[in-house]
């Protein structure tokens, strides 16, 4: 439930949903590679995890914010959901 899990779990559990991965949260590490590494990405998995962190986290990710670097890893990600919901600035 929202507020009970840690961000990153939170953030492995949508990409867990959004891609049918047939994966656990425990399985999917921190820096796991998105693209380009073992999970083998592609550029619609990207807009499937954004659609699927909006719904997770309830706001929208601007066009501005959509850059390579954000889809880096699970903790880019995450970092980006944490700063965004803390109302700071987007690292980076």
């Amino acid at each position: 439930m929202p507020g009970t899990d840690s961000v990153t779990a939170r953030v492995k559990r949508a990409l867990i949903q959004s891609l049918k991965l047939d994966l656990t949260e425990d399985e999917i590490a921190d820096d796991e590679v998105l693209f380009g590494g073992g999970m083998a990405l592609d550029s619609i998995a990207s807009l499937e995890i954004v659609a699927a962190v909006e719904t997770e986290f309830g706001f929208e990710v601007p066009d501005e914010d959509l850059v390579a670097e954000l889809f880096d890893s699970v903790a880019t990600l995450t970092a980006y959901v944490e700063s965004r919901l803390e109302g700071a600035p987007v690292p980076g």
